[in-house]
């Protein structure tokens, strides 16, 4: 199944018209994605010298009823995780374009960051570009379900936070494994279970037990913090 979901990646990026628009729009974002990442003078309610990158995020899960385009875990996922499969914008890749502005509005505005016009020194690739993404991304992704489901603050979780919650786990899942990203996170607030489905149609289901977040897996039970300390992205990126 992993196979069938990289085959309909490399037939979209092949459709894709124009590419060399495209490819620029990722080369760009990426840009972005790494000025702020690399930016830690933010100052967010009590918070001081929080992290560009990391707020981004946050904007993005959090806004769950509001922009049209955060709504869509979908659109989300595809800019912060798998650039490189379009698919997962189901068959509509003419909003590709919107997106990736959204973004590059996002940075500007919200963080202060003037996006240059020029690109990486060295020419890169679809993949190197999206595996640049994903090192930035899965770094302050840890980061962030941390402070804000691991932490002591955050133990206590509602139905309001659930869903932007479970919208982390989902890009972190995809940054782990691209080539099986999650398409869907549905939430059952009554039990407060979140299950992630990957374009393969496996499940993971992520839920307390015991007062610990645990991820359920093909029946193989892990802790949140497992996956997080022994996924992919164990060291800071330095690109």
């Amino acid at each position: 199944m992993k196979l069938f979901c990289l085959l309909i990646s490399l037939f979209f990026m092949e459709v894709l018209a124009p590419y060399d628009r495209y490819m620029e729009l990722v080369h760009i974002t990426t840009i972005g994605i790494k000025l702020a990442y690399e930016k830690y003078d933010l100052t967010i309610g009590g918070r001081s010298e929080a992290n560009g990158l990391e707020y981004l995020i946050e904007t993005m899960v959090d806004n769950v009823n509001n922009d049209l385009t955060y709504q869509n875990f979908r659109h989300i996922n595809f800019l912060t995780a798998v650039p490189d499969h379009p698919e997962i914008l189901k068959r509509r890749t003419e909003v590709y374009d919107d997106l990736f502005d959204k973004m590059i509005q996002d940075i500007e505005s919200k963080l202060g960051i003037d996006m240059p016009g020029d690109y990486f020194g060295d020419k890169k690739t679809l993949i190197n570009l999206a595996n640049m993404r994903r090192d930035f991304v899965a770094w302050s992704l840890k980061s962030i379900i941390r402070r804000r489901m691991l932490g002591s603050v955050q133990d206590v979780e509602d139905g309001a936070s659930l869903l932007p919650n479970c919208r982390l786990i989902g890009i972190y899942l995809s940054t782990q494994l691209p080539t099986s990203y999650i398409n869907e996170v549905n939430i059952d607030s009554s039990s407060r279970t979140c299950t992630f489905i990957s374009c393969s149609t496996t499940e993971k289901t992520l839920r307390k037990i015991g007062g610990t977040w645990t991820i359920d897996s093909y029946g193989l039970v892990k802790t949140l913090e497992d996956y997080l300390q022994h996924g992919h992205h164990q060291t800071a990126p330095t690109h």
